[in-house]
């Protein structure tokens, strides 16, 4: 099972890698909110334009930054979108600390990231944070329109389990 995850995540990223050196641009679906509601949703896209040098430098990760919460991940679960063309991840969180940003009606969120695993089928998109539940993790994200986004990808979550 381990060997075929290992090649299912290396095809995905080399054909990733070959769109960005063909000067193409995959389709990224529509992220549709769980119909659960109340928590704010946060929206990812993927791909390798996500990440960009200045990500590298946390001062700019946090100066970017609208929000900064620190939360306990409540539950993951991953489910084909309407088309059934992609996999989807729900991540749901309770904010347990405001570290910048003003606090939501409610404190809960839910990450909505592209890829994850439904059945014996996996998708894996490049630079997306992975969340696992149980897990205390801080947050970087902004609000651009009206709608939210995790700052960096993969370098604006921390797992506080590992910070000193």
């Amino acid at each position: 099972m381990k060997i075929a995850t290992f090649w299912t995540a290396l095809v995905a990223t080399s054909f990733s890698l070959l769109i960005v050196l063909a000067g193409c641009t995959p389709t990224v679906p529509e992220l549709q909110p769980s119909p659960s509601p109340g928590p704010v949703a946060v929206k990812q896209t993927g791909g390798a334009s996500a990440l960009i040098a200045e990500c590298q430098d946390r001062q700019y990760i946090i100066s970017t930054a609208d929000y900064i919460v620190e939360g306990t991940v409540r539950g993951v679960e991953s489910k084909w979108n309407e088309d059934k063309t992609s996999i989807l991840t729900y991540t749901d969180l309770s904010i347990e600390e405001y570290v910048k940003g003003a606090p939501f009606a409610q404190d809960r969120l839910q990450i909505i990231t592209p890829g994850g695993t439904v059945g014996d089928i996996t998708q894996v998109v490049e630079d997306q944070p992975i969340f696992h539940e149980g897990k205390r993790v801080r947050i970087y994200f902004q609000e651009t329109d009206g709608e939210f986004h995790i700052v960096c990808a993969q370098f604006g979550v921390e797992e506080l389990d590992f910070l000193p």
